[in-house]
């Protein structure tokens, strides 16, 4: 008996080609998306089906002389470091923005004393690092817009544990110190810790240490290394290395950070984090005793009283804005 064969050499569509037209409709998508951000819209591919940006009115920014006019195109994520502790509760150790230029996938980051003593809304004056305590973030995003004349797209928060779990799955970060510094410390038998200028291996214990030493620095020096270990966190989870290791470094962010970005919006900021290899399109901006002078309150608190006028004027570069 003869059986015809004529179909069993029959080649089916190439799945190659399948990836490469999927590939092709989402850059199409992430093009217009983006796009959409440029002309002031939020959400990385969900503008595509979800409706306009919430154009209601703002009742700290609409008609205020100090709202700054951001571009559509930047967009912003305030980094929250939460030192929480079941007894007390906690306040924002870290206040860290992050500030990207969706035209040109520069980054910008802008670190904000806890100090600072501004008038929070409903509760008076206090410290910036107690707003989110009082209200949540909704409270912190008044604060910035009554202060400063901006608010924040989105927030993240971590709290201690959380950042030394993320380092310890990353197995130590690289830092590219600025400044020699000594201070206080627990992590060894002398209490007493030298860093040098240079590249430095760090542990989730070195690194938790060197951002939060206070007694021999001043908090403008704190916000420099905040900065320093967060590029040194991202150049190592993107590094080609560390492909192998990423599922983990994923699950450990989702595990430990609260925030109320979408997973497409992360992919908005992940795709040119790149750039933080050579550190060519990132650009550091500090609030200095020059913007925030020491003082004491009435009550002897020892606090920053913020010139905003030369705080908006450092913001302004930080946004594109001029």
């Amino acid at each position: 008996m003869e059986y015809s064969t004529r179909n069993q050499h029959k080649r089916g569509f190439p799945f190659g080609w399948i990836l490469l037209i999927v590939a092709i409709i989402f850059v199409a998508l992430a093009g217009i998306s983006i796009n959409k951000i440029r002309n002031g819209q939020n959400g990385f591919m969900t503008n595509l089906w979800e409706g306009d940006a919430n154009t209601e009115p703002d009742p700290y920014l609409d008609g205020s002389a100090l709202a700054l006019p951001v571009p559509g195109y930047v967009k912003t994520v305030m980094l929250l470091g939460s030192d929480y502790q079941p007894t007390i509760g906690f306040r924002t150790d870290v206040m860290l923005l992050v500030a990207m230029n969706t035209k040109t996938s520069e980054f910008h980051l802008l670190s904000f004393p806890r100090d600072l003593w501004v008038d929070i809304p409903g509760v008076g004056p206090q410290r910036l690092n107690t707003a989110l305590p009082f209200g949540g973030a909704e409270l912190l995003s008044d604060t910035l817009a009554l202060n400063f004349g901006f608010r924040p797209d989105n927030f993240a928060m971590v709290d201690f544990d959380g950042f030394k779990h993320i380092i310890d799955v990353l197995d130590g970060i690289d830092v590219d110190v600025e400044k020699y510094m000594e201070d206080e410390c627990w992590i060894n038998d002398t209490g007493w810790c030298v860093v040098q200028p240079g590249r430095q291996h760090m542990t989730a214990g070195d690194a938790f240490w060197y951002v939060r030493a206070r007694k021999n620095t001043s908090d403008f020096d704190r916000n420099r290394r905040q900065q320093e270990v967060l590029r040194a966190m991202v150049s190592k989870a993107l590094r080609p290395s560390e492909i192998a290791n990423l599922p983990n470094v994923i699950a450990a962010i989702d595990e430990t950070i609260e925030t109320d970005l979408k997973i497409s919006d992360g992919f908005l900021y992940v795709f040119p984090l790149s750039k933080f290899f050579d550190g060519a399109d990132i650009t550091s901006y500090q609030i200095t005793p020059n913007e925030a002078v020491p003082g004491m309150t009435d009550g002897g608190a020892s606090v920053l009283y913020p010139d905003f006028g030369a705080i908006q004027a450092i913001i302004r570069q930080a946004l594109w804005i001029d």
